[in-house]
């Protein structure tokens, strides 16, 4: 029932998605890339809401199951859903909105607060905000240095959205963490690659946002894994 509903709820979230593009700013005129797509646009392709719907709900289904603990699943349902409007938003445009991510980051860390008071573990809290501290601060450290000596390895707006995955992965425990993140890394390396040899990314700059959400979504099935063995 737990999984079942939160593949919904997500799938709900996921086909907003084009409510809240239509309404989402532009970036400011002196830092907007002329060949941007504009928002209004991407929210208008035909059946956008089914594909965000159908992107939410698989990754939802995967982190409910892989979690113990039902008070900390609609963290995942928040960050799965909002997670592919981002993840659409960022493949098209290379650009993750501070105003999805900022919000994005205070209903994760509203929904955790209420998972850990709802199991009485203060510590649930505390290790979701160690964890967001550190990694945000990693990936802060990696953008000043990529964009320093490798002409920019990516966007500032991958840092903000490291910090919230860290904050939903950090509830779950380190190992969710350290899977969930390098996991990101991994795919974004990997397929990265073939797909800018196939000619479907540019080589030079492609988006982070959407492999970062798919491997936090494979950091919390890590669980099920370590508990296993």
């Amino acid at each position: 029932m737990t999984v079942a509903l939160a593949v919904v709820v997500a799938a709900l979230i996921g086909a907003a998605g084009p409510l809240v593009l239509r309404r989402l700013p532009e970036p400011p005129e002196p830092d907007r890339d002329p060949d941007k797509i504009a928002y209004a646009v991407l929210a208008a392709r035909p059946l956008v809401s089914w594909a965000l719907a159908a992107a939410a709900a698989p990754m939802a289904g995967v982190a409910a199951w892989a979690i113990d603990d039902p008070e900390l699943v609609p963290v995942w349902v928040l960050v799965t859903g909002v997670g592919s409007w981002l993840a659409y938003i960022d493949w098209h445009t290379r650009l993750l909105p501070f105003a999805v991510v900022s919000r994005l980051y205070l209903g994760t860390l509203l929904l955790v607060a209420v998972g850990a008071l709802l199991l009485g573990d203060p510590d649930v809290l505390v290790h979701a905000i160690v964890a967001n501290v550190v990694v945000y601060v990693i990936f802060r450290v990696l953008h000043w240095a990529g964009s320093r000596f490798f002409g920019g390895a990516f966007g500032y707006g991958d840092v903000r959205l490291s910090g919230v995955l860290a904050l939903a992965l950090g509830a779950l425990g380190r190992s969710e963490v350290l899977v969930g993140i390098y996991a990101g890394f991994v795919l974004g390396a990997v397929l990265g690659v073939v797909l800018a040899r196939l000619r479907i990314v540019d080589p030079q700059g492609y988006a982070f946002g959407p492999y970062m959400v798919a491997g936090a979504v494979i950091g919390t099935a890590w669980g099920p894994v370590v508990h296993a063995t």
